[in-house]
């Protein structure tokens, strides 16, 4: 399972460090680019800034988890990372891509679609079939925010937020097994 998540920096528009840049929402941000196990184990985690297009990191992502030795059968990922090109890729390294697919403009609405707000504008938010099989990845997301330093990055230098963030993996994990033998 892959996800991705935006964080902010703290102090705003001050010098933020590298992987930093405006995020969708106009902030300063970075992104965080997970790879869970079926229970929500963290595997491999990389990070970005926030006006980078996800599609770039997935494959990164696979390849490290395939240098680790671990070779998923599945992926399944959010809208953000549908391209047909991340498809093919991903079935020649033999890994099932299972990504929800992106509506496009012209697209006619599927059923069921409600209009949400977003900003002042009433946008179309179409199911998603694939959504319900992600939950862990969300899950780990809102574990990994439990952590203050990782919520809100305080750090300038990527290398040292991404060790702060695998340390919250590794905590994160530890918690898991001790629930799971109590």
């Amino acid at each position: 399972m892959v996800a991705r998540d935006r964080r902010c920096v703290a102090g705003g528009c001050e010098k933020g460090g590298s992987l930093v840049a405006r995020s969708l929402r106009g902030r300063s941000g970075s992104r965080i680019h997970l790879a869970v196990d079926a229970g929500g184990a963290p595997f491999a985690i990389r990070i970005s800034a926030g006006n980078e297009n996800e599609r770039r990191h997935l494959v990164p992502l696979v390849e490290e988890l395939f240098a680790r030795g671990v070779r998923p059968s599945q992926l399944w990922a959010d809208r953000g990372y549908d391209s047909e090109t991340i498809r093919e890729q991903l079935r020649v390294r033999g890994v099932e891509p299972m990504i929800s697919k992106r509506r496009r403009s012209g697209d006619p609405l599927p059923p069921g679609t409600r209009f949400v707000h977003r900003g002042r504008r009433l946008q179309p938010k179409s199911p998603d079939p694939l959504g319900r099989n992600r939950w862990q990845i969300e899950r780990t997301h809102s574990w990994l925010q439990n952590w203050r330093r990782v919520a809100t990055r305080w750090e300038r230098r990527p290398e040292l937020w991404l060790a702060v963030i695998q340390t919250a993996a590794a905590l994160t994990i530890h918690q898991m097994l001790e629930r799971s033998f109590c």
